[in-house]
């Protein structure tokens, strides 16, 4: 898998960093120990393996923004940098403002996927072309804003469940996909698996998506074989890849043969199944349903970690919690001292120090909104430094994450 690049820069080995794309060797691949044609730098060791034995690499970039980042951190020119701190500073704005533009893609996209379901209920076709159409436009808008984009999969408001879901895991598919590497025009093949794995269950009696309590043996045994009712959907759609169906039809098999409708075990499973397996339970979890209430990001990656190796697939498991990170964009955390906010910017290095915007004081009542950036050391009332304790759900202490996204809350950039 490689990157739809903008740029191929020839770096030297010691200026490498950690998330970098290689892309080609100052030799060979063959006269290397690699067994990638192109990899990603995934730590220090990576650096250390490439340094040994090239003396500069082409490294791919993904966009002109993270390039000049590159070039910023490690220029000695000083015009260089005079030229470019305001260009990268002006980009860097006019990320901070674009939850609404995400939230009005994401209300068009669960309005198609809600009318797809819909309409296949009253037993009728649907448009594939306008479902490509929006899944290509919402890898558009990760691409360009992921983000925003991901805390909207937070929010858990939309009126219909089926189609939220669907949409939640298209949206942390495509996102989680793009950080493995994925082509662009990969992450609208998976995007379009993921939006539409559970169609299928326009298929089963609606009372057992809505039962409040667990599902008894024949109940479960109804329950799974809407992966079979997504296969008969979907085979007629002469446009639609393998690997939309595969998905579709597989996303419940387990690594150790525990799934359903097969039972099929890993070396069964293909990767984009995989994935798609992880992202589809991570949803679950952190979605309200009928019978208990959702989990935060935390507790979620505490079942997938339980699960990785017998249920999930290990790597995958590993790279989605490195991905997602402790406390993404919209997590609502509670600081030592009682105060609560909301994450508006997570930090990829220290991943315990996010930047957070306050909203109630140690009493949990509301009080004046402020901005705290944990990797600074900024301190409380009694001169403490800020410390998350615990991160909860959307709606805890009554927070609502959509009426702060209708006011335009300002998200970042991981830094």
């Amino acid at each position: 898998m490689t990157f739809q690049h903008l740029k191929k820069v020839k770096i030297f080995s010691e200026d490498l960093q950690v998330g970098m794309f290689v892309s080609a060797l100052d030799r060979e691949w063959s006269e290397s120990n690699f067994l990638l044609q192109g990899f990603t730098i995934e730590n220090q060791q990576d650096i250390d393996a490439v340094m040994s034995q090239c003396k500069f690499v082409y490294v791919d970039f993904r966009s002109e923004m993270d390039f000049k980042k590159y070039r910023l951190a490690t220029t000695s020119s000083t015009s260089y940098k005079e030229q470019n701190t305001e260009i990268l500073e002006s980009g860097k704005a006019s990320l901070q403002n674009k939850i609404r533009p995400a939230a009005i893609q994401f209300k068009k996209s669960s309005q198609l996927i809600k009318g797809v379901m819909d309409r296949i209920m009253l037993g009728e076709d649907f448009n594939l072309h306008g479902v490509r159409k929006v899944v290509k436009e919402n890898v558009k808008h990760v691409l360009e804003n992921e983000d925003a984009m991901l805390m909207m999969t937070l929010l858990k408001s939309k009126s219909d469940s089926r189609a939220e879901h669907s949409l939640n895991v298209s949206i942390l598919t495509i996102g989680f996909a793009r950080f493995l590497g994925y082509t662009e025009i990969q992450l609208e093949d998976i995007g379009m698996g993921a939006l539409l794995h559970d169609i299928g269950q326009v298929k089963v009696d609606s009372k057992l998506l809505t039962k409040p309590g667990r599902l008894n043996q024949n109940e479960m045994t109804e329950m799974s074989q809407h992966p079979k009712f997504a296969f008969e959907i979907l085979q007629s759609k002469k446009d639609l890849t393998a690997s939309c169906i595969d998905i579709a039809i597989n996303h419940h098999e387990r690594l150790g043969g525990q799934g359903y409708p097969r039972g099929l075990k890993g070396d069964k499973l293909s990767d984009e199944v995989k994935l798609v397996s992880v992202v589809d339970v991570f949803e679950s979890l952190t979605s309200p349903q009928v019978y208990r209430k959702s989990m935060s990001v935390v507790d979620s990656y505490k079942i997938l970690m339980a699960g990785k190796g017998s249920h999930f697939d290990e790597k995958m498991v590993i790279k989605f919690v490195e991905w997602r990170g402790l406390y993404p964009p919209g997590s609502i955390v509670e600081m030592e001292n009682g105060e609560v906010g909301i994450v508006i910017a997570a930090n990829r290095k220290l991943k315990l120090k996010p930047k957070v915007l306050l909203i109630l004081d140690e009493y949990k009542q509301p009080g004046k909104e402020r901005i705290v950036d944990l990797s600074k050391m900024q301190l409380d009332a009694e001169s403490n430094p800020y410390k998350i304790i615990k991160a909860y759900e959307n709606t805890a202490f009554g927070i609502d994450l959509q009426t702060y996204a209708d006011k335009g809350l300002k998200v970042e950039p991981a830094r």
